[in-house]
């Protein structure tokens, strides 16, 4: 492991601790199997009901890099039109640990046969705190900690998004936060917690060559307050609706490749791997993600297939018994 990374990480913490920002937009390959990681805006997107796990290790070379673990999950509260989901992170970068909570609302509504608007409201709270104690070459008499082995700060922010989707094209917009709020830490007064103000801008679309083979793309742009513009470019291939394998480039020299598929009934895997191509991120090691969902009463094979989708496809299909007139015997009588 590099321990010179960890100091300067360490330094860099303790340097920003009277103006800490949390994490806005996780580095994360979620969305490309579960949308409501992207925006909460797109809950039952699909029609179903579902529920994810997702684990993620990044700058795996680096000691005390960064550990995120979240679930999320949505429901339909009334006919496929109202939606509540709700998620749930904790991350961990060293010295630094960040929760997270968020409740949202989406509400579905039908513009044309096969045209969608989505408007989805959200409320989050962030809890940070520093663990001073665990840092390394502090002095505990800095008059900055005042002896305190953590610190920690709390707050709360909203979000709103819009997505418009035509058959298989997506383009939606977002704020994740809206404000800029901080609040100040509660052991000592000098400290703030602040939350970013983001925006995100997104597309998709989902190409269908034949019954077997499938193309999913994203496009991803997303900017915090006093950072730059951040993009993420993927192109996804699928098999059967059930097996998928891609690639994504994210700017900052980033490649990702994932792999998953429809394992039965409704559960789902994907693996990814982040490897650096250029700046800081070479030399960092590469970062592992995996995703576990399931989609609640769902038995079809085509995971990417949403429930409207099936249920016309099935009524295109006229099959069934052909009832046949009953064939009785007769008996002639010889004269």
């Amino acid at each position: 492991m590099f321990k010179l990374q960890k100091y300067i990480i360490t330094f860099i913490l303790l340097f920003g601790l009277q103006c800490l920002s949390a994490q806005q937009f996780k580095n994360s390959t979620q969305y490309l199997v579960n949308p409501y990681a992207l925006t909460p805006a797109l809950a039952g997107y699909t029609g179903y009901s579902e529920a994810f796990l997702n684990y993620r290790n990044d700058w795996t070379r680096i000691d005390g890099s960064p550990r995120t673990f979240s679930a999320n999950g949505f429901g339909d509260v009334y006919k496929q039109k109202m939606w509540v989901g709700g998620e749930i992170m904790t991350d961990k970068t060293d010295i630094l640990s960040v929760f997270k909570a968020n409740i949202s609302y989406t509400y579905k509504l039908q513009v044309e046969n096969n045209q969608y608007l989505y408007f989805g409201v959200w409320t989050a709270y962030y809890q940070a705190s520093v663990n001073v104690g665990g840092g390394i070459g502090i002095d505990p008499n800095d008059p900055l900690i005042q002896n305190n082995d953590k610190l920690n700060g709390s707050a709360l922010n909203a979000g709103f998004g819009i997505n418009y989707q035509r058959g298989y094209l997506n383009i939606g917009f977002s704020m994740p936060s809206m404000f800029g709020l901080n609040d100040e830490y509660v052991l000592n007064s000098s400290f703030k917690y602040r939350v970013q103000r983001q925006f995100q801008f997104y597309t998709s679309y989902f190409f269908e060559f034949n019954d077997e083979w499938q193309l999913q793309t994203y496009g991803v742009l997303y900017k915090t307050a006093n950072e730059p513009v951040n993009m993420d470019i993927s192109a996804m291939v699928i098999y059967s609706g059930r097996f998928w394998s891609g690639m994504l480039y994210r700017t900052g020299g980033v490649l990702a490749l994932n792999l998953g598929g429809h394992i039965y009934n409704g559960f789902i895997f994907n693996y990814s791997y982040e490897i650096g191509t250029s700046g800081i991120n070479q030399g960092s090691g590469g970062s592992h993600e995996i995703t576990i969902g399931y989609r609640f009463k769902f038995t079809g094979d085509n995971y990417f297939e949403s429930k409207e989708s099936s249920k016309s496809r099935k009524k295109g299909r006229k099959s069934g018994t052909i009832n046949y007139p009953e064939v009785q015997d007769f008996n002639y009588r010889k004269n």
